[in-house]
């Protein structure tokens, strides 16, 4: 038996900015070789064009990885073993503005390739370049729960996969404002870009919404695996007591070969609670329809207004959205606080990208940051050691600082009793992301 040929790597890395054949070439391939190590179904030829709309609007930048000793007749002669993309975006911390983020998105290795080091020098070399790009934050939605908390990065939203039953309508315990109707997408371009924007402002722990998250919610496209025409979409819009667009749902019916008809909601965005609330009650609202299946927060408040609160089923509750802090100072600058208090975290990180002792001084709902040498350190304050994991999960108050504390994942420096300050990053409400990437 011949020894097995140790591969010899070449990571060829583009910007998806400055159109060009060659660089159209190089995102199809890129695309072809991530629908590959998803199992998803290449797209048909004339979605490509779709493809390369997307990647561009998008700014990808995006790496392909080949080995240069493949055998010849292995489908890694000409494809890639590796893929990685990532694109700047927009994260709601609660603060006055959303936060630069750096979304990563079509990680792949080629399974005969695996446990070799691709990712980590990959995702270590990119995390690195992010940071000196100026992004406070890395974001990403995992496909894998155990990969990505090596590398720094933990669950910060979380989303509830429910049934709504409603084969008697839905009876809600209070009257809620606004109207809902019957909408045409085609008439919605411009005014759902502009419903996208609001809803991201006014949605802790949302993500920007991409072309492709418009486009799919508009029925241009169904999935992101081929980019195909939708079949039966439908489409509700929701306008407040003033007039004003305020929510937009795309659904689906889900066939009467089911054992209930049901509606499935593919993509739902709302600027409050009563639009979120008002198209959930429209959709139950519809003739022959058992069961209506959505996405929520997990304290949905779609739930608290139930007349009967059973008739709301969650059937899963889900990670959605990861965080890797990149910039302590910057990142915890923009954030939004509820309480006032000062602190030291000293945060050690294994890829050496944020450790170091940081002073938090927050008043009137705003912080400053300052990293501190040890001895510049103010000894009558309390101090806090603990990993840039935990500090990524207390950046949307996904856990608290006594959470730590109590469970050994951070460590009160020189013993002492907690305060007050365990609260400093709780938040009004948790974070939700409707957009995925």
């Amino acid at each position: 038996m011949r020894p097995e040929t140790p591969p010899q790597l070449e990571t060829r890395t583009c910007q998806a900015a400055i159109r060009s054949p060659e660089l159209d070439e190089s995102i199809k391939l890129f695309h072809q070789a991530t629908g590959i190590g998803f199992y998803e179904q290449l797209p048909e030829e004339p979605n490509w064009t779709h493809y390369l709309d997307l990647t561009y609007a998008q700014k990808m930048r995006f790496s392909l990885v080949f080995d240069q000793q493949a055998e010849p007749h292995s489908r890694h002669a000409t494809y890639p073993v590796h893929t990685y993309g990532a694109f700047p975006g927009l994260l709601n911390a609660g603060g006055e503005a959303p936060v630069a983020t750096h979304k990563i998105s079509a990680v792949t290795v080629a399974p005969s390739y695996r446990r070799r080091g691709i990712l980590s020098r990959q995702i270590t070399a990119d995390l690195a370049y992010a940071q000196q790009a100026g992004f406070p934050i890395a974001a990403l939605t995992a496909s894998e729960a155990t990969i990505y908390g090596r590398y720094g990065f933990e669950p910060a939203t979380y989303q509830s996969r429910f049934t709504l039953k409603c084969a008697h309508g839905v009876k809600l315990r209070v009257q809620v404002p606004g109207r809902v109707v019957d909408a045409d997408p085609q008439h919605f371009g411009p005014g759902y870009a502009a419903l996208a924007v609001r809803a991201l402002e006014q949605t802790f722990g949302s993500v920007d919404s991409t072309e492709f998250d418009n486009g799919f919610a508009l029925g241009r496209w169904d999935t992101w695996e081929t980019l195909e025409k939708p079949k039966n979409l439908r489409f509700a819009a929701y306008y407040d007591d003033a007039g004003q667009l305020g929510g937009f749902a795309t659904y689906k019916f889900g066939g009467w070969d089911e054992p209930k008809a049901k509606l499935v909601v593919h993509k739902l965005v709302a600027t409050s609670d009563a639009a979120r609330i008002k198209l959930f009650e429209y959709l139950g609202n519809h003739d022959l329809v058992e069961e209506v299946h959505g996405q929520g927060p997990v304290a949905d408040p779609l739930r608290q207004v139930l007349e009967n609160v059973r008739d709301y089923h969650v059937r899963s509750i889900d990670d959605v959205l990861w965080l890797r802090v990149l910039d302590v100072v910057a990142a915890f600058q923009a954030r939004g606080y509820q309480r006032d208090a000062r602190l030291l975290l000293s945060v050690s990180d294994r890829l050496e990208l944020i450790s170091g002792t940081y002073l938090f001084e927050v008043s009137d709902s705003r912080a400053t940051v300052s990293r501190i040498e040890d001895g510049q350190a103010d000894s009558g304050l309390p101090r806090v050691a603990l990993s840039e994991r935990e500090l990524a999960g207390l950046y949307l108050g996904t856990v608290q600082l006594d959470q730590l504390l109590d469970s050994g994942r951070a460590e009160l420096v020189g013993g002492g009793t907690a305060g007050d300050w365990v609260h400093l990053f709780s938040v009004a409400r948790e974070g939700f992301t409707p957009h995925g990437f």
